[in-house]
């Protein structure tokens, strides 16, 4: 065996290794957070017998091999556990509101790479001009504002003065204006400096310097050093996307989305263990699986670039 199955096995053990070094993770933090889970799930007016019934079927009365073990076995037959707040599987739960992260991480994505990518042409293209330097600006400003910070700013303006989009859930289509533009800021911002960067070292290459000279029209010429540049950008927005779906969780809150970002804060505050563990795990697996799609789309945005022999 070589070639593509080589290299996509060689990913997906690698892949295999790392989620379980995620998991190891998981199992030592909940042991190692304060307080009794099991107490705090069955509440203050629980009888001992009821908590060390709780510790029992949650298995915290097991040692941290044994917790690791039982975790990947259970995982192997496709259940994450069940839910101490929910009284359902985990996978339900999670599934309830995964299509709601993506969505909000597929669209933050978009604004982000659209204007990120429109942005650094422009600032590269007009490199030292005032465009230049309100690209810089803008880039700075979306990289230093908090998300949380900029969500209230937004809901201040376009909900409480203009009153032109309601302040939170999901219950129309405009209830996504903000949380897209709040999530996809930094993210415009981060590619919009990669995008200038590449392309000026693009543009100083010597093939753009004989199109230019043989009189082709300087879009045309932009638009061959923006796919020659295209690599690094895509990189960037591969992992702004694996991000996004990681990050959305202060965004979820803000606007009371009711995404898994949401549900893992409110699966913290009631020490659901198994919910958070579950939701870590289906973040991480989804930021490995896009990171190995972004490398396999190398080889399509640029026929030159081989991920195997």
């Amino acid at each position: 065996m070589s070639g593509f199955p080589t290299y996509l096995v060689r990913r997906l053990v690698a892949a295999v290794i790392t989620l379980l070094g995620v998991i190891l993770v998981m199992v030592l933090l909940v042991r190692a957070l304060p307080g009794d889970p099991a107490r705090i799930i069955a509440g203050l007016q629980a009888t001992p017998e009821q908590v060390e019934k709780i510790r029992v079927s949650m298995g915290l009365d097991q040692s941290v091999p044994v917790q690791y073990w039982r975790y990947v076995v259970n995982l192997a037959h496709g259940s994450l556990g069940t839910s101490a707040r929910f009284g359902t599987t985990v996978l339900s739960e999670i599934g309830h509101r995964l299509p709601y992260t993506i969505v909000l991480a597929v669209f933050g994505t978009l604004f982000g790479a659209i204007f990120g990518i429109a942005l650094g042409v422009l600032a590269a293209t007009h490199k030292g001009r005032w465009v230049d330097a309100f690209g810089s600006m803008l880039g700075v400003a979306g990289i230093s504002m908090p998300v949380y910070w900029l969500g209230i700013l937004l809901i201040v303006l376009f909900s409480v003065m203009l009153k032109l989009l309601p302040i939170g859930g999901a219950d129309t289509p405009s209830s996504l204006v903000m949380p897209t533009i709040t999530l996809g800021v930094f993210s415009m911002a981060v590619v919009s400096r990669m995008t200038r960067s590449t392309m000026l070292d693009t543009l100083d290459q010597d093939y753009v310097r004989t199109v230019r000279a043989k009189g082709v029209p300087e879009r045309v010429a932009v638009r061959h050093a923006l796919r020659n540049a295209f690599i690094p950008i895509l990189t960037v927005i591969g992992l702004q996307f694996g991000t996004l779906l990681g990050g959305a969780v202060l965004t979820e809150t803000v606007f009371s989305w009711p995404g898994i970002g949401q549900l893992l804060v409110q699966s913290i505050d009631n020490r659901d263990f198994p919910l958070v563990q579950g939701i870590v795990f289906v973040f991480a697996a989804m930021f490995i699986v896009l990171n190995i799609v972004t490398d396999l789309l190398y080889s399509v945005v640029d026929p030159r670039v081989r991920l195997y022999r």
